[in-house]
Parts: C-alpha cells; structure tokens; sequence
C-alpha cells in the first residue's frame, strides 16, 4: 500500500459525535506534519459562541469567523477541536420582542433607516426561508412602508412562528455534557490530531462562559495543561447590581438569561456565574483570560455588565490559579484578528 500522504497544510475536518440524542459537530483543526523528530503537542477543545443564528446564512458566517480560531492555533503547531454551544437560535428568545420596541421610535424618526432596521429584524429572526414570507407580502402589496412597518413586519413573522409552531423552540441542550463529551473525542483520538493526551480548554464569548464554568465546576474534569478564555461573560447574576441598573436593566437581562441558558432563579443565575462557582481545584494552573481594549466599542453600562472579568480572575487568584490577563484586539468582534500573536507565543510554551 501507498505510504499516506503528509500534510503540508492546515487542515479543517468535520467530525459529528452523539450526545443525548443530538447530532453535535465539532470542526477539527489538524496542523501539518513536521518532518523528523516527534514533537509533544497537547490538543485544544475550543468552546466557540455566535451559533445563536442557527443553521442559516447569519450562523454559517458565525461558523466561518470562529474558523479563525482554529486556523490560528492550528498555523502555530497545535490541533484544535472546536464546538459549538449553545446552540440556541436568537429567534427563540424574547430579545428580539425587545429590540422591535426599542428600535420602533428610531425607525419613525429616522425614515432613512427604516428599511435597514425591518431588514435586519426579520433576517436575524428566521430560522428558515419560510419566515421571510411575511416581508415578501409586505413588499409586493404595500411598497410604501409607513411608519408601522418594524411592528407590522415582526408581528407578523412572529405569528407565523406560532403557527408553524417554531416557537419558543426546541428543549435547551446541555452545554456540560456537550463538552465533556468533545473532550472525551479529542481524548480518544490523540494519533488522528498528533497530540500527545495534554489537553487546554478554551472558549470564546458565550462559549467562553460555558469553557469556564465547565472547568470550575463539572464534576470529573480532566487536567487541563491550561485555560484560555477569550472576551467570555462570567457573570450572569443580576440580583447583585445596585441603582438605576437594576431597576431599568435587571428584568429585560432575567428575561434574556432565562430564555437562553434557563436561568430564571436568582439561585440558577447564581450557579451559572463562574466568578462566584469555583470549586474544582485550580492551584498552580494556567488561566488565561483575554479582553479586548473595549469590548463593545465602550458602550456603557453593557459594556461592563456583559464582560468585565475583574471578579473572576480576583476569585482564580485567591484559590492559586495563575491569571494571565492579555489585551487583545480592538473590540469583541474584531479581537479574532489579533489572535495570532497571541497563539504564536502561548503554542510556544506547549510545544516539547
């Protein structure tokens, strides 16, 4: 038989495991071959966010920019397997509802963006090409949108939901077991990513809230040679906030937690707040935490509601973690392409 051709090049693979029922997809990053002697290289398991647009055109643009990720751990020698969750379509929560009625006064007072406004509200509420119905009618029998027509259009995708039965949505899955499920893969198959049974966790945005919690409170985590948490929400518990914010923002953010992560205790919100739940031992291990220079591009108070990770590295630091705090990128969305350099130099440090 032919000797199997080396890689020369980064590679991505589609792998799908089975957990609880569900077809769950993880997108694996092969670094290629080196010639000569054997390195030892651990393997990344990746939580990634942005899959709240489904299986769409808004989610596969998700999926494509949590590539870089991938491609930028794999370009520095270390295979990375990412996953997904949660994932839970944005059409199934009531931010939506939200953000129709926030948006309706700017839509009226700024005629120039209504378009723009109704567009992006029925796009980044379908799940399906049958929920731009609504927008098509409204189109061909009334081109001359008025001043309803953000509440008009919502409304009436919204029905057609119902009806379709499409909403609330599918049961939530679960995220632990999700990615105890993908570690237990890239355990399994250290000769196919070339690892040598080191693992670090790492997570992005919401999958940087589910990585952390996951490494400080799952029961039997495996050791990880470090974590890596990029620009993650680790603190979901409102019942703490004071003055205006709690009395404007805390039952919109209740709403919001509860209809995403089913979080609608002040118990629950609490145990799904990492800075607060640390109770794996994580003496002497590696935490790296990444913030961009302004995460929302300084938008107060949401800024530091969504992404301030003070408490958690304060919480890592009195239990013997070692906290690594980096400044990477301009803002959340951007930080990917400052990510790099930040993998050049942490891969180096695995690398034996």
């Amino acid at each position: 038989m032919a000797a199997a051709k080396r890689r020369t090049r980064t590679e991505k693979k589609l792998h799908w495991i089975k957990v609880n029922n569900n077809e769950v997809m993880l997108r694996v990053f092969r670094p290629p071959e080196t010639e000569g002697k054997k390195k030892k290289i651990p393997a990344v398991v990746m939580v990634c966010g942005l899959l709240w647009f489904g299986d769409g055109l808004l989610g596969n643009i998700g999926l494509k920019f949590n590539d870089g990720f991938g491609y930028a751990l794999a370009k520095c020698g270390v295979p990375c397997v990412q996953i997904h969750t949660p994932a839970r379509h944005i059409a199934f929560t009531r931010l939506m509802d939200f953000m129709a009625v926030l948006l309706f006064p700017l839509s009226v007072t700024l005629p120039i963006l209504r378009t723009v406004l109704v567009l992006a509200d029925i796009f980044t509420m379908a799940t399906d090409f049958f929920d731009l119905i609504p927008l098509c009618i409204l189109s061909v029998y009334f081109p001359e949108w008025g001043a309803w027509a953000l509440p008009v259009a919502h409304l009436a995708t919204r029905n057609l939901q119902w009806v379709r039965g499409t909403v609330p949505g599918p049961p939530r899955r679960n995220y632990f077991t999700e990615i105890a499920a993908a570690v237990e893969w890239t355990q399994s198959k250290q000769e196919f990513l070339g690892s040598d049974g080191r693992l670090v966790l790492c997570g992005y945005s919401s999958g940087g809230h589910c990585a952390s919690l996951y490494a400080a409170c799952w029961d039997k985590v495996p050791k990880f040679e470090a974590v890596v948490l990029i620009s993650g929400i680790y603190n979901v518990h409102t019942d703490a906030w004071t003055g205006w914010i709690r009395n404007l923002l805390k039952p919109v953010f209740n709403v919001v937690y509860g209809d995403i992560l089913g979080c609608r205790t002040p118990d629950t919100r609490q145990q799904a707040s990492t800075d607060q739940m640390l109770r794996n031992k994580v003496e002497g291990q590696d935490w790296y935490v990444l913030t961009a220079r302004t995460e929302l591009m300084g938008l107060q108070p949401f800024q530091d509601i969504l992404f301030n990770a003070d408490r958690l590295c304060e919480a890592l630091k009195s239990k013997g973690a070692k906290v690594h705090r980096i400044q990477c990128g301009l803002n959340h969305w951007t930080l990917v392409f400052s990510f790099q350099k930040f993998a050049d130099t942490f891969c180096k440090t695995l690398i034996k």
